[in-house]
């Protein structure tokens, strides 16, 4: 059921929800509310837009389907400048105790790895970059062979556990134990595969308060529990996959160790939250497309 009566769906129905809660916050807490409410309402009219044009060609119903690669994108950028706004306080001096406290010496001989190699450094960077391709993979493959609901529910769980994970970020904003970029090269090590994946996270990743919960973390293992049923020759891959991933996100000097928890935890709430928060925004859209063919019939 993607596309309802509204010609939303549930999808863009969860992403204007979340924008307009974050034009609600930057419109009370952002000393200069109005660049930043311009730039939530372009990406609210661009899926607004995308939506109501999806029916109207093939091309345009596949632009429609893939937005939301855009729009988590592009979301989780607005949300760092009012995250900034919105909450001062940053949270990393009581991560890294936490870190000290629950695992002594374990976020340090992460990182230190078997002397920190360049090879291992580079191999630590594709795993990290992996994660942005594998849904895309995933979902790609699922739209190919017209397995229509399945591609819906694997969207809206994925854009689903990314924005719960910036709701983590607005309460509980941190840097993570991130090196300063002038020190990257010297700190971290690595060779050319590292360097073009710091210049990567200089563009694709502006927010950078974005430690706790592990993203990355959360939703590599999201990736595996979708893929587990639907994909079973890929279970293998998808698991190593998310391993390195977890790995790469400790190693790379970007999250705490309880990040990484906090990522799992989500992770692990998600079969029972996603279904039920599908259901709702479905049947929220349901209900409107009923009460307006209710309408025009009287």
């Amino acid at each position: 059921m993607s596309m309802l009566r509204d010609g939303f769906s549930a999808t863009d129905r969860l992403q204007l929800a979340y924008l307009g809660a974050l034009a609600t916050l930057a419109a009370a807490t952002h000393p200069h509310p109005l660049p930043v409410l311009l730039t939530i309402g372009a990406i609210a009219l661009l899926i607004v837009t995308s939506a109501f044009s999806a029916s109207r060609t093939p091309r345009a119903r596949v632009v429609h389907d893939f937005m939301p690669v855009f729009g988590v994108i592009a979301i989780f950028d607005v949300s760092g400048t009012v995250i900034a706004a919105a909450n001062t306080q940053r949270w990393d001096p009581t991560l890294a105790a936490l870190d000290r406290s629950l695992f002594g010496a374990l976020p340090d001989l992460w990182m230190g790895l078997l002397g920190r190699p360049a090879w291992l450094t580079d191999i630590a960077s594709i795993l990290y970059a992996s994660y942005y391709v594998i849904p895309v993979v995933l979902g790609v493959t699922l739209y190919r062979r017209g397995l229509r609901r399945e591609f819906d529910h694997f969207v809206f769980t994925v854009v689903a556990t990314f924005l719960l994970s910036y709701v983590g970020y607005w309460l509980m904003p941190a840097y993570g134990p991130r090196v300063p970029v002038h020190e990257e090269a010297v700190r971290l090590g690595g060779g050319a595969v590292s360097e073009g994946l710091r210049a990567f996270l200089a563009v694709a990743e502006l927010n950078q308060l974005d430690a706790f919960p592990s993203g990355h973390t959360a939703l590599s293992l999201v990736f595996v529990w979708l893929g587990w049923r639907r994909f079973p020759r890929w279970r293998l891959l998808l698991v190593l996959f998310a391993a390195g991933i977890v790995f790469s996100a400790v190693y790379l000097s970007l999250h705490y160790v309880v990040d990484i928890f906090a990522g799992v935890a989500l992770a692990a709430l998600m079969p029972f939250l996603a279904p039920r928060l599908e259901h709702w925004f479905e049947l929220d859209s349901t209900a409107a497309g009923r009460s307006g063919a209710v309408s025009g019939r009287r």
